[in-house]
């Protein structure tokens, strides 16, 4: 974290960036460190995994030209390490920082290219008196910043930013209604006006009073008119290409550190292929393996998980999680949440993270391989809709699946490929990209209008949710619509609510989580195959099947997805209702002056009382409401607010 400092770092500014390192003390436990350089100051809080003598932040290059704060990890730095050795640099420490400090003052933001891992980074280079903020491909580590007065100020979190006395501390109502669809705040916009998220695959330059940002890189996905070469490969060549390229990407995570690494084991295929590579690659000793265990049946994989670690030989642990633990995580911990997230896998997430934080500082999960290799039952469904389509025109398929869907058994925990159909056919006459959201948004944006008062959605007025979406897709044509659905899902699902997940329910005990299915070179293989190679008829992650028949039980390649959730709609009814009805109270709404009352009471009747399901729609509410009551100051009426320009043309 940092800001512009033209005063030359003197008391007020060491004490800002002091207050702003409080916030975010919880990531880094093995110290902190500030430094002035030439008009920036710069702070950091360490959560070593290399060197952590000789490699603290921030770092200043050998030439004193360049100062960089990392968060995150360089993966393939000792690959990089060599070849500036082989140039000749003398370097100064083992770490990752360096590395990538002394390539960029050689190569510039090229180094880009080069960089294999997950990171976000601010450097300050006073040859040029310029400020980079760049972001990985995929958007692991998160990066806030907005305009201060003689520049501008940035950090890992909302929270420790808004320490920072310029700072802006207003909720932004359009953002917040994308909040309600797509259940995150999604870069580049915040939940406060004017502060901004960098984009993942992106850099700003601050140089001159003037932001210029530039995409590096965004995921591409092959056509049949667009393939490797104009050959695609075969299911045995891909199997086998795949199976090297993950091979590598876990290698990678568990190579670069000495440190021990866990593994977040849900029993699922993805995070059990993990757990058997990593497995391998320590042949002498039993990987360290964590999972939740639900009281509910419906929510609990912990049978599987113990399964699997059991065929593998991993050290496992299971964490009982019941409705009174994953209260006092929202009593805890939500109204000082960096920023809302509705969603409730958050939860047992972050209490599985606090186990594991207890015997390793790292871990490994299976997160991305539903999104590259298709294996949400979503893509199903869609397949489905794609099929059926040219057969009947949509309202007729409307009305086949409603009618189907209420033939359907009820299951509050799994969601069987009939039900994801279903839920996707309110969408039905939708464009494929906006499905997937429209089927799952807390609130559609139909039914803002009745949620928000009268001012704040006027505010709304030509406001997109689907923006950012729009715009990966603006310049690649011929896509099918599941091609278009995986882009959409990556655009915001991945990156905006799964990968805020992990960060937020790891960093709060100082746990890095590691995604091998994200790793770059992975992502760009798949993302260049057929989908055919991918979602096989109606069965997803038909590669990684493949690959890990040899690895895994039988069943836990052949089974379906139960997803990791929470106990949600139970939850609200038992354990958190004290806290859901004051903190949705009407005099609590009034003091916000953003929903309305009457429409907030009938979901929380509803729900306590039985008459429907608002479980999600309540979540959403609550998180936002509880991270809004904690704002140390706001102004309550969006009238006030300004929301003429768009989030990524800051001024």
């Amino acid at each position: 974290m940092g800001f512009s400092d033209l005063t030359g770092g003197q008391d007020a500014a060491r004490a800002t960036a002091d207050r702003m390192l409080a916030a975010v003390a919880h990531r880094g436990p093995d110290g902190s460190n500030c430094c002035h350089h030439r008009g920036v100051t710069f702070a950091h809080c360490a959560l070593t995994f290399v060197d952590p003598d000789r490699g603290r932040q921030p770092f200043v290059s050998a030439s004193g030209a360049t100062a960089l704060v990392l968060n995150g990890e360089i993966y393939n730095h000792e690959e990089l390490r060599r070849e500036l050795r082989a140039a000749g640099v003398r370097l100064r420490t083992a770490g990752d920082t360096e590395v990538l400090v002394e390539l960029y003052e050689r190569h510039g933001m090229k180094v880009l290219e080069r960089v294999r891992g997950m990171y976000a980074f601010v450097l300050h280079d006073a040859r040029t008196a310029t400020t980079v903020l760049a972001r990985d491909p995929m958007g692991k580590k998160p990066l806030y910043y907005t305009r201060v007065p003689g520049g501008i100020a940035f950090a890992s979190e909302l929270t420790a930013l808004l320490r920072h006395p310029d700072a802006p501390r207003t909720p932004d109502v359009r953002a917040l209604a994308g909040y309600l669809t797509l259940q995150a705040f999604c870069a580049p916009g915040s939940a406060v006006a004017d502060v901004y998220k960098v984009r993942p695959g992106s850099y700003l330059e601050h140089s001159g009073g003037r932001l210029r940002e530039v995409e590096f890189w965004r995921p591409r996905l092959a056509t049949a008119a667009r393939t490797p070469g104009g050959r695609t490969p075969g299911a045995r060549e891909a199997t086998a290409r795949f199976e090297e390229l993950f091979r590598a990407a876990v290698a990678r995570r568990v190579m670069s550190t000495e440190r021990r690494l866990g593994v977040l084991l849900s029993g699922g295929l993805d995070s059990s292929a993990v757990a058997a590579v990593a497995q391998q690659l320590s042949p002498q000793r039993p990987v360290l393996t964590f999972s939740a265990g639900f009281e509910q049946p419906d929510f609990d994989e912990s049978a599987h998980a113990r399964s699997v670690a059991r065929h593998l030989g991993t050290e496992h642990h299971v964490v009982r999680i019941g409705g009174r633990e994953l209260a006092d995580v929202v009593e805890a911990e939500y109204a000082r949440a960096d920023e809302p997230l509705a969603d409730p896998s958050l939860l047992p997430t972050r209490i599985v993270c606090r186990t594991a934080r207890q015997h390793v500082r790292g871990v490994l999960t299976g997160d991305g391989a539903d999104e590259l290799l298709l294996g949400y039952r979503y893509f199903q469904a869609e397949r489905a809709i794609e099929l059926l389509l040219r057969l009947m025109p949509a309202p007729r398929l409307e009305a086949l699946v409603r009618a189907l869907v209420r033939r359907l058994p009820a299951r509050s925990g799994n969601l069987p490929a009939a039900a994801a159909l279903g839920l996707l056919a309110r969408g039905l006459r939708a464009a494929p990209e906006h499905r997937f959201y429209l089927s799952t948004a807390p609130f559609g944006p139909a039914e803002l209008p009745g949620l928000l008062r009268p001012d704040a959605h006027a505010a709304l007025a030509g406001h997109d949710p689907f923006a950012e979406v729009s715009r990966l897709l603006d310049d690649q044509p011929g896509l099918t619509g599941v091609q278009r659905s995986q882009l959409a899902v990556v655009a915001h699902f991945l990156r905006d609510v799964i990968l805020t997940k992990t960060d937020r329910g790891g960093m709060r005990s100082a746990l890095e989580l590691r995604s091998p299915f994200l790793d770059l070179d992975l992502v760009e293989y798949g993302n260049a195959l057929p989908t055919s190679l991918k979602l096989r008829r109606f069965t997803g992650k038909y590669l990684l099947r493949r690959v890990a028949a040899d690895w895994l039980p039988t069943d836990i390649v052949r089974r379906t997805k139960l997803g990791f959730r929470a106990p949600l709609a139970a939850l609200l009814r038992n354990e958190l209702r004290p806290l859901l009805l004051d903190t949705l109270s009407a005099s609590a709404l009034d003091r916000g002056g953003l929903f309305d009352t009457r429409a907030v009471r009938l979901l929380t009747d509803d729900h306590l009382s039985g008459r429907r399901d608002t479980s999600r729609k309540l979540w959403a509410l609550l998180t936002y409401q509880l991270w809004y009551q904690a704002l140390p100051t706001h102004t309550p009426s969006p009238a006030c607010l300004d929301l003429t320009e768009e989030p990524h043309r800051a001024p």
